[in-house]
């Protein structure tokens, strides 16, 4: 995954330091451009999120034991089968998306810590204007 060290980099330009208007202005615009990449890479993760998600859907197979117990009239035990057989493809769906879910919490997080300095940076502002 080349997101996480992308994500690493981005994390560091993430900084804010008040010392006097025309830096912070410029360290702003900074941290906006950080923030538009990471969205960027919350849109990738997304993608990939969704391409997990269809492929599951798509792999479903007909389980013929279910198949062969609904024929025989053992219908409550097929029902089981397909039970089982339902919840395991829903761990593993859940075991391939966990990473990414990781990750798409992680750049959600910088994003909200972006606006928390950008806010400070307001405040910084209207505080030294005459």
């Amino acid at each position: 995954m080349a997101w996480v060290d992308e994500i690493q980099t981005l994390k560091s330009k993430i900084s804010l330091v008040l010392d006097h208007p025309a830096s912070v202005k410029q360290q702003v615009k900074e941290i906006t451009l950080v923030q538009k990449q990471l969205r960027v890479i919350k849109r990738e993760i997304n993608a990939q999120i969704q391409q997990i998600n269809q492929t599951v859907a798509q792999s479903r197979p007909d389980s013929l034991v279910s198949v062969g117990l609904d024929l025989f009239g053992k219908r409550r035990m097929a029902g089981t089968v397909r039970s089982m057989t339902r919840q395991a493809m829903q761990r593993e769906k859940q075991e391939a998306r966990q990473p990414y879910l990781d990750l798409k919490n992680d750049v959600h997080q910088l994003i909200l810590e972006g606006d928390r300095l950008k806010l400070a940076a307001e405040s910084y502002l209207n505080s030294t204007q005459p």
